[in-house]
């Protein structure tokens, strides 16, 4: 992926655990609906919401909001998949998408080897997805903070 290039409309929502982050990206949906009339209608204005558990890759290039998207990198690791293949798709065959991740690198260092990979690769490739959003939300206590 290129760095620094701005993909339209892309959204990520990052915080902690349980802080509001998915609450926000619908509500923000919902709002760009009401709003703006180009924003990506998937059946009749429906938020499609795909997260870890997705059966198909072709379901992140449909998704409205794309949910636990850490928990995605650490099952595309464990299946050795090539993240930054599926995040280069992510971007050009769904520019509109919002992307909600939870914060983990913080805290302690994991001695396991894996986890470590894990926390880097997700940390690098949150930084790639924050260079290339239109806007950067952290979300804590329920309450959004605009980065970028």
């Amino acid at each position: 992926m290129e760095h620094g290039k701005l993909v339209k409309d892309m959204r990520l929502v990052i915080g902690g655990t349980a802080q509001g982050k998915l609450t926000f990206a619908k509500e923000f949906v919902e709002k760009s609906y009401a709003d703006y009339s180009g924003y990506r209608e998937n059946e009749g204005n429906s938020c499609r919401i795909v997260d870890e558990t997705y059966t198909k890759l072709e379901e992140l290039y449909e998704a409205t909001i794309i949910n636990h998207f850490h928990l995605i990198v650490r099952r595309m690791l464990s299946e050795k998949v090539d993240i930054s293949e599926i995040v280069e798709q992510i971007v050009l065959q769904n520019p509109q998408v919002i992307l909600v991740t939870t914060e983990i690198g913080y805290g302690i260092v994991p001695i396991d080897k894996f986890e470590r990979n894990y926390r880097e690769q997700t940390g690098r490739i949150c930084c790639t997805i924050a260079k290339k959003s239109q806007e950067v939300y952290r979300i804590t206590c329920g309450i959004p903070m605009q980065l970028k």
